[in-house]
């Protein structure tokens, strides 16, 4: 299992958005630290939505993407947690050792991701939310996959757009309906929404690849 070519090889793109959200502290520490999360969206909503970033972290084009979604079908109250303290991958590492720098910030267990997300999760609860669903761009996919892959997690639906690591494996234990959109760079997801069907879940998982896209077109 590997990233991406595209992905190890594609630098985030530079542009300006004004932000609609808002960074905000997580009500619970994590491993004993304060977490920050971008909140973004109605805040009447009561539909929650998850939003993991990739590895690059925050940049105005992330914010622009996260804000949309935000807005989209009646609106949503979306969060997006700080998981990484150091604010993501740095240029010179992103240049040299990708997998390493995400095995020792990234991993779903060592890392907190899970315990971040159930913060977050918790946080939009208290503002009113009564459904949830999650996503993540690139790395996030498969952290959503993992995400609502544990027993008893809330989310009714789970995906993302150019995932990365995202394998029949990997979604075998999940819960919810997914939807993978892949750009021309990822392999083809066909077979992961396959392995599904026998889930019977109450819509159908779904991919749809452009072609015309690279990889981390969201991000």
């Amino acid at each position: 299992m590997s990233l991406t070519d595209a992905c190890c090889n594609t630098p985030p793109t530079k542009t300006h958005w004004h932000n609609k959200g808002e960074v905000i502290a997580l009500t619970t520490k994590i491993n004993g630290e304060e977490r920050s999360t971008y909140r973004t969206g109605r805040k009447d909503s009561k539909r929650g939505i998850i939003a993991i970033y990739d590895i690059f972290g925050t940049h105005p084009t992330t914010y622009q993407f996260f804000d949309r979604i935000a807005e989209a079908h009646g609106g949503f109250q979306l969060s997006a947690p700080q998981f990484f303290k150091d604010g993501g991958i740095s240029d010179e590492v992103f240049s040299t050792d990708v997998m390493t720098w995400i095995n020792a910030n990234a991993d779903y267990d060592k890392n907190h991701i899970g315990e971040i997300i159930k913060a977050a999760v918790a946080d939009l609860r208290k503002e009113g939310c009564t459904t949830f669903s999650i996503f993540g761009q690139c790395w996030g996919g498969l952290m959503a996959a993992k995400a609502a892959s544990e027993e008893g997690n809330p989310f009714l639906a789970a995906g993302g757009p150019h995932p990365s690591f995202v394998t029949v494996d990997a979604v075998k234990n999940i819960t919810a309906p997914v939807i993978f959109l892949a750009s021309k760079d990822e392999a083809d997801l066909n077979p992961v929404i396959d392995s599904l069907k026998s889930k019977n879940f109450p819509v159908d998982s779904f991919t749809k690849r452009f072609d015309n896209m690279h990889h981390g077109w969201t991000g």
